[in-house]
């Protein structure tokens, strides 16, 4: 199918479902035919497991947003490899603009606009038939583009080139559903006595290339362990079986290692292959000064040539006059020197979050992006069921083209409906706030009228376009918005998506300063795509006094 490189992939079939929409889109077909697509792609793409399983197993159904129609060509997709309805649309465009709609910032309109007025017509070659045209001026003579649209084309081109070469890593939170069934799987063979992540898995980065796994079992049970790893019935091939460990292939493409090792050395091993590089680097320079070696079968004592062997990782770090970090902080930063010290953080732990600020309803505001699935009172009863002290109603704004007028007018209406909701309900629920996500516009001015602010507790403001500024200019538009009446918090505030669109740059001392003077807190979005900020400015925000917020952004 001309949308799809190839699998039955989430990612692949989220691109094919995206590629009908595109066309509908291009087409001028009916807006509510687009978004069922979208909606459908957004939740494949998003699911935590593959749609091809569901599909074997007769769940296609309990997907949700997947329609009849669009389940019925799933279905037949998945069956044949073919979908006809699919196939009907997607041919109406030429192959090669799916290609460029690959490319970050190149959406469908545009990417259609570039084939047809440049003729590139070659899915193969149109990437580099594109780099060519913009290095010879070309795009730039096209009607609505211009040198800048150019310039940002070739920056796009070479930062799509970049993440190719680097291969495909996971979302975290897909990653670890992927791993979840692969333990269950081994904790089901008896001679398997512990099961243990390994690498950037156990230390829960954002992004994920491989699985890692490590297993306590005897001798003369590691073949079997190891046979039966291989005989996983999920998995697509075996990549290599040797006599303590093995790896294997599982959809889409994913690589499983396994290792086996006896009970004696296991806490070494542990420790040895959690990482990161950067941790045990310095832990082996920290031995070294106290003429220790370290592996993972243990620590040598240089002088004496004995190995103690470890069978917990927190006697490993013991034995090192250390305190224990949690694989969450071994990133080679000063976790070490906490360690040696006793003074090392305590992780935030789910029941530690008092509430969520960030959250989006079903109320039809009609939104400059997309609403929620539950409504207000939904929400403010499951959040007291979760325990949480309050909750807050974070729609996004208005669409700006409606006028401020119209907008002022939405948001009164909605805190009135909001208010009468609860003022007539029964139920036990949390105590909320009335918020609202607003846009920042490119000029750093936000998407709703200072009037609107009557109607509102407090502002979430965030950057949802124009992601190729420089970072000087970035920063001012940031700045900008946050002096806006009742900024309570700056979301997402790189802008990334994992495995996506790099975060933008911004000049954060000045950001974090004007947080700190206005009392503003920086969001740290728990969206799985997102996980912003990132966790190094996380803790430079924290050292400079600003306040944090974690939310779901659900």
């Amino acid at each position: 199918m001309q949308a799809i490189e190839g699998g039955f992939s989430n990612k692949e079939v989220a691109f094919l479902l995206r590629s009908v929409a595109a066309v509908y889109t291009i087409l001028n077909e009916n807006r509510f035919k687009i978004v069922a697509y979208e909606n459908a792609a957004s939740t494949i793409e998003y699911s935590t497991r593959e749609l091809k399983d569901l599909w074997q197993e007769g769940k296609l159904d309990e997907v949700p947003t997947l329609g009849p129609s669009i389940r019925a060509s799933l279905e037949e997709y998945f069956k044949t490899g073919h979908a006809r309805h699919f196939e009907s649309i997607l041919k109406k465009v030429p192959s090669s603009m799916f290609v460029l709609m690959r490319i970050p910032s190149i959406g469908p309109k545009k990417a259609y606009k570039l084939v047809r007025t440049l003729k590139l017509l070659d899915p193969k070659t149109v990437v580099s038939d594109l780099k060519q045209a913009a290095r010879d001026g070309r795009i730039a003579k096209i009607p609505t583009f211009g040198e800048k649209s150019e310039s940002d084309i070739l920056a796009a081109i070479s930062r799509y080139e970049n993440r190719k070469d680097k291969g495909e890593r996971m979302p975290l939170s897909y990653a670890f559903s992927q791993a979840l069934a692969i333990q269950k799987y081994l904790g089901k063979n008896p001679k398997i006595k512990r099961i243990d992540m390994l690498g950037s898995l156990r230390r829960l980065v954002p992004t994920i290339g491989d699985l890692d796994f490590a297993v306590v079992g005897e001798e003369q049970d590691t073949k079997e362990i190891l046979g039966y790893f291989t005989a996983y019935p999920k998995k697509i091939a075996v990549s290599n079986s040797g006599e303590k460990k093995a790896s294997i292939i599982v959809p889409p493409h994913i690589r499983v290692d396994l290792r086996v090792q006896s009970a004696k050395t296991y806490g070494s091993m542990l420790q040895y292959f959690t990482g990161s590089k950067a941790h045990n680097i310095k832990l082996r320079e920290y031995a070294m000064k106290k003429n220790l070696s370290l592996s993972e079968y243990g620590i040598k004592n240089t002088r004496t040539g004995k190995t103690k062997a470890f069978a917990e990782e927190k006697s490993f770090y013991a034995f090192l006059k250390m305190s224990w970090p949690p694989p969450e902080l071994r990133e080679g930063t000063n976790e070490i020197e906490l360690a040696l010290q006793n003074k090392l953080p305590q992780l935030i732990d789910l029941a530690d979050l008092k509430g969520d600020l960030h959250l989006h309803s079903s109320d039809d505001l009609q939104p400059s992006h997309d609403a929620g699935a539950n409504t207000y009172l939904e929400i403010a009863v499951y959040a007291k069921k979760k325990g949480y002290e309050y909750v807050g109603f974070a729609d996004h704004n208005p669409k700006v083209s409606l006028g401020k007028r119209e907008i002022v007018t939405i948001l009164k209406k909605r805190k009135s409906n909001i208010d009468c909701i609860f003022s007539g309900t029964k139920a036990d629920y949390s105590p909320y706030f009335i918020g609202l996500e607003a846009d920042v516009l490119p000029d750093g001015s936000l998407s709703v009228p200072s009037e609107s602010v009557e109607s509102l507790d407090y502002l979430i403001v965030a950057v949802h376009s124009v992601f190729n500024m420089d970072s000087q200019a970035m920063t001012e538009r940031v700045l900008k918005a946050l002096s806006f009446p009742k900024v309570k918090i700056l979301a997402h505030p790189t802008g990334r998506l994992l495995g996506k669109r790099e975060g933008y740059e911004l000049e954060w001392e000045r950001v974090f300063a004007c947080c700190r003077e206005k009392n503003i807190a920086i969001e740290i979005n728990a969206w799985p795509e997102r996980l912003d900020l990132p966790d190094s400015l996380a803790r430079t925000a924290q050292k400079q006094g600003v306040k944090l917020c974690i939310n779901t952004d659900a």
